[in-house]
């Protein structure tokens, strides 16, 4: 019933962008483009962050491109926003990552019954770019414990739209579906990140494979913030909260994202990146005697609020 539902959905999300694309048509007068690009040297913080990574010095890139396309009662926006950073600590010959994120959204708003108000749906995607690991020294510490599509999260949801300012909005969506897909099938067999895992007989033997997909429906509300708060500073804020309605409803799913940029000069800018994260499907496992096995009886698992905070300054260029 709930991949009927979710289905219908999406049929019904990809039909209203159709229409909006008849809309639209050739016309490219109506579209609004916008974006940022940053290459940095950074201080990174990193706390219970299932990705992998590493405090110390790194060099990331961060770019946010934006289209929307407004005429009438119809306003369709595209988003994009990838971040990607790399780390070499001290005398270490492996580069590992320290910030991965890849989000994409595309969100349709028809007018409804007042100036601020519109009938919208959006459709989301969040996973990362590269495998995540955990280390010990110089050496990987077993498979990847997360990889592109490992998770990687499909979202769609249909609702009002509460827009009283062009920086601020607010979409509550009581009809939400949310896939969580995990490709690599070790991990889907883990269990991992709330997927049904694999069967195993009192032999040990292995009955059937974890599955790769987890489908939940529910209800949603994102916020959305977006303006310079003071002469050359800017911030654009993104909180997104879920909840399963079949499934312990109780527990949001959180997904909080802040990127605060600070425009020293036409080239050059300062940014702080924070993202904090909480599902209490994903099972964060913390090796507290450092062997890279996460099975002492020492080693506490289970789900924990996931927190990156970033501090970079380097090139930046506006779009």
């Amino acid at each position: 019933m709930k991949k009927i539902i979710f289905y219908l959905s999406t049929l019904l999300l990809i039909s209203t962008l159709s229409n909006a694309q008849d809309t639209i048509k050739k016309d490219t007068t109506y579209w609004k483009k916008s974006g940022f690009f940053g290459l940095n040297v950074s201080q990174t913080a990193l706390s219970n962050w299932q990705g992998g990574g590493q405090d110390n010095v790194a060099a990331n890139a961060i770019i946010n491109a934006e289209a929307v396309y407004k005429k009438a009662k119809v306003t369709w926006t595209n988003k994009f926003d990838g971040q990607y950073g790399i780390i070499k600590p001290g005398d270490v010959k492996l580069f590992r990552k320290n910030i991965d994120q890849l989000f994409a959204l595309s969100k349709l708003n028809i007018d409804a019954f007042h100036k601020h108000w519109f009938y919208a749906a959006q459709l989301d995607y969040r996973t990362q770019f590269a495998p995540g690991y955990n280390y010990i020294g110089d050496s990987i510490a077993g498979m990847a414990t997360s990889d592109i599509n490992s998770p990687g999260y499909v979202q769609l949801a249909v609702g009002l739209d509460y827009k009283p300012a062009p920086y601020f909005s607010a979409f509550l969506a009581p009809i939400a579906g949310k896939v969580t897909r995990v490709n690599r099938q070790y991990l889907a067999d883990a269990g991992a990140f709330g997927v049904e895992k694999a069967v195993i007989d009192a032999n040990g033997l292995l009955v059937s494979h974890g599955k790769k997909t987890r489908t939940e429906i529910g209800g949603r509300l994102v916020l959305k913030f977006k303006k310079d708060i003071v002469k050359n500073v800017n911030l654009d804020s993104y909180l997104d909260l879920f909840s399963n309605y079949l499934h312990n409803p109780g527990n949001i799913d959180v997904v909080f994202n802040n990127l605060l940029t600070f425009k020293i000069n036409k080239y050059f800018t300062a940014n702080i990146i924070s993202q904090t994260v909480y599902d209490d499907d994903i099972i964060i496992k913390h090796d507290w005697n450092k062997d890279g096995l996460y099975d002492n009886k020492n080693d506490i698992n289970g789900p924990r609020l996931q927190m990156l905070t970033t501090v970079a300054i380097g090139f930046g260029y506006k779009f």
